[in-house]
């Protein structure tokens, strides 16, 4: 007797305790760096970036691209509709944890004709039989935290696709600015090499002016024809790369192929992110709270493989009346009730739920690895993208100041030329110099606005108070 009071007693008090089997989620630790290695540490931490950070490159064509692809986007669309998926498995581990309760009600008729013959002692006529009852479904008593634990684990993987589509919406609209970019980048390389074609075909003019003339010899004259070629080859080969990045970008949008009007490169603003950042500023990262729910997800299933140690209890019952009259039905029914509790007790299981419980807690392991990968990923990330945003601005000043003095050269150069004061290799040579100097500030000026692009994707894409789901902070303490 002694024995069954105190294993009642720790029964009920295991129910009302809501203890779960398996290990409670506790966040990792591990050691992060306070600050960034290539950021100014002489500048004051600032740690808010605009969610709407596309906006800050003052390009009306730029924000109406991004918009359009945050809600045409197909990729995005996807994973706005697995979102839902996993919000309906939620709700479905969710409802495990409450008895299902069914209404049924049923109407009987039955006829019996020429019940004396034969010797029958069946009733004569139609009787009809009225019932209705509530039953319970199969309800699994949570003893032990099982449907807690998949209800937890659930719950997370919600939240782990929710912050993955947060991520990927960041990588929508950066791949968006970073193509629209390279669009504005080409179309000026395009300019240029047309420029470069038309100056060219002036070279020409006056050579076979020159050559007319005895001043030159045929072998010049040939040599810039060759130059006038090699130009449209160059100009032709730049709009194939145009054409291409065009498909990409109308891709981005959910467009079917159409051509695409940017502004000028140099008409695009190149924003002044803070230089000095707190490290804490990656705890805005959605990537980094996704991994985190994996891992929540993967701890909570090592519970649900051990819960398959313990007993199940499953409890089915039902309620209701019965009456062959249908006033009697209301008035004065049949009452007729049942419960049916089972248990089930593993026994023997041939290793069979060890290797569930072994596989549940590599994934885990798994988890947790891929948790502190995304952690060290976002730091090295974010570093490159302040360190590739300095040197490319730097890159921009010096390509400006080569560009302005080998313009006035070439300008020269020309006139030198047209006298007879230089030859025509010393004007051309100047001339390529000229080109690749333009070409070169373009590509700078590209790369730069683009390494701005990456460290507003590295520092998380912005965020504000209100952003929704709220991100907690993700990283681990014991930095």
């Amino acid at each position: 007797m002694h024995n069954t009071t105190l294993s009642l007693a720790l029964l009920s008090a295991l129910i009302l305790s809501g203890c779960a089997i398996g290990p409670d989620y506790v966040r990792p630790e591990m050691a992060s760096p306070q600050n960034f290695l290539h950021q100014d540490v002489n500048q004051t931490a600032k740690g808010t970036i605009d969610t709407q950070w596309w906006k800050n490159f003052n390009d009306e064509s730029l924000n109406r691209a991004v918009e359009e692809a945050l809600v045409s986007n197909y990729d995005l669309l996807a994973s706005r509709a697995s979102v839902d998926a996993l919000l309906g498995k939620f709700d479905q581990a969710k409802s495990y944890l409450y008895p299902q309760i069914n209404a049924n009600a049923s109407l009987d008729r039955k006829g019996v004709d020429n019940a004396s013959s034969g010797g029958n002692q069946l009733r004569e006529g139609v009787t009809s039989t009225y019932a209705g009852s509530l039953s319970l479904a199969s309800y699994e008593i949570d003893l032990f935290g099982k449907v807690r634990r998949a209800n937890e684990s659930a719950r997370a993987a919600l939240l782990s696709s929710e912050y993955a589509s947060q991520t990927l919406k960041i990588t929508t609209a950066s791949s968006v600015a970073a193509s629209y970019i390279k669009l504005a980048s080409l179309q000026g390389q395009i300019d240029l090499a047309k420029e470069n074609v038309a100056l060219n075909h002036e070279i020409v003019q006056l050579n076979e002016m020159k050559y007319k003339h005895g001043v030159i010899a045929e072998t010049t004259l040939l040599q810039s024809l060759s130059e006038v070629e090699s130009a449209k080859a160059t100009l032709s080969q730049l709009e194939a790369t145009k054409i291409a990045e065009e498909a990409t970008f109308n891709l981005l949008l959910g467009r079917n192929p159409s051509p695409v009007s940017t502004a000028s490169l140099n008409a695009i603003t190149l924003p002044e992110v803070p230089a000095a950042l707190p490290s804490s500023i990656l705890n805005k990262r959605p990537d980094i709270a996704s991994a985190e729910q994996n891992l929540i997800a993967a701890n909570a299933m090592i519970g649900v493989a051990r819960a398959a140690y313990f007993p199940s209890i499953k409890l089915t019952g039902m309620l209701g009346v019965q009456s062959l009259e249908l006033n009697d039905f209301v008035s004065n029914p049949a009452r007729i009730w049942e419960i049916g509790p089972s248990i089930s007790v593993p026994i023997f299981s041939a290793g069979r739920i060890a290797g569930e419980i072994k596989t549940a807690e590599a994934d885990r392991n798994q988890s947790l690895a891929t948790y502190k990968k995304t952690i060290v990923s976002a730091f090295n990330d974010t570093d490159n993208a302040i360190g590739q945003t300095t040197k490319a601005k730097e890159q921009i000043t010096y390509q400006r100041a080569r560009t302005d003095a080998i313009h006035k050269a070439l300008s020269q150069s020309k006139l030198r030329y047209q006298v007879g004061t230089i030859t025509y290799s010393d004007m051309l040579l100047v001339q390529q110099q000229w080109l690749q100097a333009s070409q070169q500030f373009l590509i700078a000026k590209q790369n730069a606005l683009i390494a701005t692009v990456s460290l507003y994707k590295a520092l998380g894409g912005g965020w504000s108070d209100e952003q929704t789901p709220p991100l907690p902070d993700l990283l681990p303490s014991g930095r």
